[in-house]
């Protein structure tokens, strides 16, 4: 049994929603294995307790804080500098405590693009990516191709929503032009990209546990040259997943791309190397006990 001492190092998730959340889980887990003196604690708050939260977190002994819905595009209003992985998007998943500052990061888009990289062996300038969504997750992965090299980057988005779309351009093309292009999300639009676009990511909450019966698009039209990402890792296997594989196509768990993100906020917040593989397993261990792998 673990038990807290004054020397105990607290990292925090600010969010709502969190009873979804494997973070705490997957994060205790490896200071546990790694003998870390360290407690990762899920924190619900409304909007309006954000600002005095993050103004207040050191006076409670935390060493940094992951940053989740509804507050990833709100954070950084609060935060005393952002890294380029934030600055670019003004994303903030990460704040990491720097000579008494508090500095945003954004490890979302290093995440799904490690997973990428690691997972799947892709050489990220050699593929055209269309992108799903284009709220935080898929402002961050958009950013975070880009900056690794891709130059085709499509991103769909629905009509109620467009405003996100241009946002998300407009963050991409200020740093890497002519990287991005964007249009209104329809069954037309995706089955018109899905004959350019190879690796297809999906960025929504569309078949997140419990709606996981749910796809954001008829899987039929994929075929076995897509790369089909989700960034849903509840749970693990998505059914667009299940459907893409099902029709001969490389998959990739949002589950993985968890790991790597919160491997490189430890790596932020304490220095070390976490163990991914452990990571990743004992994350589905967790969502298969909780019924939602």
């Amino acid at each position: 049994m673990f038990n807290t001492t004054v020397d105990t190092k607290f990292f925090g998730l600010l969010g709502k929603p969190l009873s979804q959340s494997a973070a705490p889980f997957m994060q205790n887990s490896v200071y546990q294995k790694l003998g870390i003196d360290a407690l990762y604690v899920p924190l619900e708050l409304e909007m309006d307790q954000l600002e005095p939260v993050v103004a207040n977190l050191e006076n409670f002994h935390y060493a940094g804080s992951g940053v989740t819905m509804p507050f990833k595009t709100q954070v950084h209003k609060y935060l005393d500098g952002l890294a380029d992985s934030a600055r670019f998007t003004e994303v903030v998943n990460t704040i990491v405590f720097e000579n008494g500052r508090k500095i945003g990061y954004n490890t979302d888009g290093t995440g799904f693009v490690l997973s990428l990289k690691n997972q799947l062996r892709l050489s990220i300038p050699e593929h055209r990516y269309l992108l799903l969504g284009a709220g935080g997750a898929g402002t961050a992965i958009a950013c975070a191709l880009a900056m690794e090299g891709a130059k085709d980057i499509k991103s769909l988005c629905i009509a109620r929503d467009y405003f996100c779309a241009e946002t998300l351009f407009s963050r991409v093309d200020r740093h890497f032009p002519s990287v991005c292009t964007i249009g209104e999300m329809t069954e037309k639009s995706i089955a018109s990209a899905l004959e350019k676009y190879d690796v297809v990511i999906h960025a929504t909450k569309v078949g997140m546990y419990p709606n996981a019966d749910e796809t954001l698009f008829d899987p039929g039209m994929l075929d076995p040259r897509h790369i089909v990402a989700d960034v849903v890792y509840v749970p693990a296997e998505t059914k667009l997943l299940r459907e893409a594989a099902a029709r001969g196509c490389t998959t990739l768990s949002g589950l993985w791309m968890n790991a790597y993100q919160a491997a490189e906020q430890m790596r932020l917040w304490l220095g070390v190397e976490p163990p991914i593989d452990y990571m990743f397993s004992h994350s589905l261990e967790y969502l298969r006990s909780q019924g939602k792998a």
